[in-house]
């Protein structure tokens, strides 16, 4: 089967997506995303975010949310076909997926591979994710990895209470020895850390246990392009040790972060 481009119904890629959900293992993708640091493998980093927003991402079939139902009188005189129409130019609630899906794997696979986090935050780029990740072989971190992480986690915790992600503590960041990032790709190194639940706020959730609509996500101010929820984080915040401990507590090398 050709996945280059495919039509695909809501329902399907759904179905596709939670198969992948089911043959993932936490284990392997901590420790990709842990081995991507020094050897800049972004595939291996890219998998995380998509598997921690499926902590809390509900199995759904298509549905249309009440607030964007039409007329119901308009809609009830309408043929058949206009009905589907109308109906096909609606998001999922839970999603905001259309009910027929246009999948285009090249494009999410170079953000796969070349980002280290996500773009789109559509199911799309959810059924590729999982897929591609799933396909890769363990690699275990080394010591340079774990330094690199410390590093970036105790900029993030040394941070005055004011300061976001954004700027000054991106600036750090890029500047961590053995570390080759861009702007863009420290921006879903942080976002996924975010949807992992280890930054985030005491109003604005990640997915651990906490499942956001992103098209219905609220933003920090009108022209943000950071995603929900490190788009509110502050250094007040800190890190969320339970969080952390979840994803990262079987290696002995960050636990100070978690105690």
């Amino acid at each position: 089967m050709n996945l280059e481009k495919e039509n695909l119904t809501h329902n399907e890629l759904i179905e596709r997506i939670f198969i992948e959900y089911r043959e993932s293992d936490k284990a392997k993708y901590t420790s990709l995303f842990l081995s991507s640091f020094s050897n800049n493998k972004l595939s291996h980093r890219s998998g995380l975010a998509v598997f921690s927003i499926m902590q809390s991402f509900p199995k759904h079939s298509f549905t249309i949310s009440e607030d964007s139902t039409p007329n119901k009188q308009l809609f009830d005189k309408m043929s058949d076909e206009d009905k589907e129409f109308v109906i096909s130019r609606m998001p999922c609630k839970y999603c905001a997926s259309l009910k027929q899906v246009n999948y285009r794997k090249d494009f999410i696979l170079g953000c796969f591979l070349e980002i280290g986090g996500l773009i789109g935050t559509d199911i799309q780029n959810y059924y590729c994710y999982l897929s591609e990740a799933n396909k890769l072989k363990v690699t275990q971190p080394t010591e340079s990895d774990f330094r690199i992480f410390s590093e970036i986690l105790t900029i993030l915790l040394e941070a005055d209470e004011k300061d976001t992600v954004k700027k000054t503590l991106q600036s750090k960041i890029d500047k961590i020895k053995g570390f080759k990032s861009n702007a863009e790709q420290r921006q879903a190194l942080l976002e996924t850390l975010g949807y992992s639940s280890i930054l985030e706020t005491d109003e604005h959730k990640g997915f651990l246990e906490y499942y956001t609509n992103f098209a219905s996500a609220p933003k920090k101010t009108h022209s943000s392009d950071w995603n929900y929820p490190v788009d509110f984080w502050l250094g007040k915040d800190g890190i969320n040790k339970e969080a952390f401990k979840f994803w990262f507590g079987e290696y002995s090398q960050l636990e100070k972060f978690w105690k």
